[in-house]
Order: C-alpha cells, then sequence, then structure tokens
C-alpha cells in the first residue's frame, strides 16, 4: 500500500496523498498498470531511436562498389548524369 502511495504521489502528477488513500484498490492498481504502460512505450521508443541511428549514419549507403577509373569513364560516356 505505500508502496503504491509513493508511486504516485513521486511519479504520477495530480494524486495526493490523500487522493490515493481514499482511492479504490481496483483504480490505484489500473492507473499504476497504465503508467508502467506508459513508461515501456517510451523506453521502446528510445531503443529504436538509438538502433536507428547506429544503422544510420547520414553518409548513406552504396549497392555496389565502383572503382575510380570506371567511374570517371561512366561519367564521360554519360551513363552517369552529374547534378
Amino acid at each position: 500500500m505505500l508502496e503504491e502511495v509513493y508511486m504516485f504521489t513521486q511519479h504520477i502528477k495530480g494524486f495526493t496523498y490523500n487522493d490515493v488513500m481514499k482511492m479504490p484498490t481496483h483504480e490505484r492498481r489500473f492507473f499504476l498498470g497504465e503508467k508502467l504502460k506508459e513508461i515501456g512505450r517510451k523506453e521502446e521508443a528510445i531503443e529504436n531511436m538509438q538502433t536507428q541511428n547506429k544503422t544510420n549514419t547520414g553518409k548513406g549507403s552504396r549497392t555496389s562498389k565502383v572503382s575510380g577509373e570506371a567511374l570517371k569513364s561512366r561519367i564521360k560516356n554519360g551513363d552517369l548524369p552529374i547534378s
């Protein structure tokens, strides 16, 4: 019971000690469960962002490798447009 009061007063905004003490048990448990779900969604979103940042370096990605000389000849022949 005291742990639930602590969680409400410290981590869920808008609840006072008296509010929590007067609240039925099923309501307290519901609100705590929803808060835990919210925290889980936030952590998952942060992990997804970190994963994206690790794989996307902003430098782009190559599908094939072309040597410098081959690239020059392709540009000369007009195979690769220069923008």
